[in-house]
């Protein structure tokens, strides 16, 4: 089975390959473009498929043409997502407004500055255009949601198999749970052990007061973390600490370091019973992929597709 893991169950596209075009008329010349296919009679534009080809290609690929495999997977994929827009409609299967709006504000809000109306520009897409890509996106995530997903599920003789099989995933090394206080100078470092060693169990009030550090508004609080973290020669002192012990002043790049161990947990393998959701998620996606594609295929199967080879050799990015 060739299973592919296409846009449609994407959680959400990147930009630069969230390119929608215009299906009518070519905006410079007025002209109807020609179709490469018909799916079911609807037309898959010349234009259509030269921006997607454009887009698999990707930046750096000037003078190179695409291959025939390229122009086969690209051809593929707008295919599929032709016939699934198409049992969407079929379903009435809808999204609102509103969901495209907050999908186009989630994906405006990862791109700082003005990178984010940059980036429309560099891809020639104006935000109607990203908006109705996002839209027939959600349509299909929905339409998969509705009619193949709830049919998949994770059993619990599944979720026992692969965790028997994929013991190396649970495996866990030692790890300490820390509380931290970073200060820019070696001097005030020096006070505050001074000050904590008297009375240790202020850590946490001292971190919120004088840290600089981002976890200190909540107690200098880092968590739990096994060796090798970033820099490793400031943070393996925590593996050499004694419990509820304040460590030495720690220099680093980003100033002068006091460490509490609260918590140790020695290396193991994670029970069945912690891991249980993270193999469910694991089988689910598997699942759903290969679910996917079955109903893909199964679409495919009955639907009328004609490809016009000349009109498809014919474009090139």
């Amino acid at each position: 089975m060739r299973v592919r893991l296409p846009w449609l169950l994407a959680a959400a596209a990147a930009l630069s390959a969230s390119c929608r075009c215009d299906r009518g008329r070519d905006a410079k010349s007025g002209a109807v473009p020609p179709a490469v296919a018909l799916v079911n009679g609807e037309p898959i534009s010349s234009v259509d498929f030269q921006r997607e080809l454009r887009q698999s290609l990707g930046e750096g690929s000037e003078g190179e043409g695409p291959s025939a495999a390229l122009k086969k997977r690209v051809l593929e994929d707008l295919v599929d997502r032709t016939l699934m827009l198409q049992q969407a409609r079929a379903r009435s299967v809808t999204v609102g407004q509103d969901q495209v709006e907050r999908a186009f504000l989630r994906q405006r809000s990862e791109y700082p500055g003005t990178h984010f109306d940059d980036l429309l520009a560099q891809q020639r897409m104006s935000a109607a255009e990203l908006k109705a890509r996002l839209r027939d996106r959600l349509t299909v995530e929905k339409l998969l949601s509705d009619e193949v997903f709830p049919q998949v599920q994770a059993t619990e003789d599944e979720i026992q198999r692969w965790y028997a099989e994929h013991p190396a995933e649970f495996e866990q090394p030692e790890r300490v749970h820390v509380l931290q206080v970073v200060v820019a100078t070696k001097e005030e470092a020096q006070k505050i052990r001074d000050e904590l060693r008297r009375n240790p169990q202020r850590f946490a009030d001292v971190a919120r007061r004088a840290s600089i550090a981002p976890e200190g508004k909540s107690g200098g609080d880092l968590g739990y973390f096994g060796r090798g973290p970033p820099m490793p020669e400031v943070f393996d002192v925590c593996f050499r600490l004694p419990l509820n012990v304040i460590s030495e002043v720690t220099p680093s790049p980003y100033g002068f370091h006091l460490f509490k161990v609260v918590d140790r947990k020695p290396a193991g393998k994670r029970p069945l019973d912690q891991a249980r959701g993270e193999i469910a998620r694991n089988i689910l996606q598997v699942k759903r992929a290969r679910a996917q594609e079955e109903y893909l295929a199964t679409l495919r199967k009955r639907a009328q597709v004609k490809i016009d080879d000349s009109a498809l050799a014919a474009v090139n990015p």
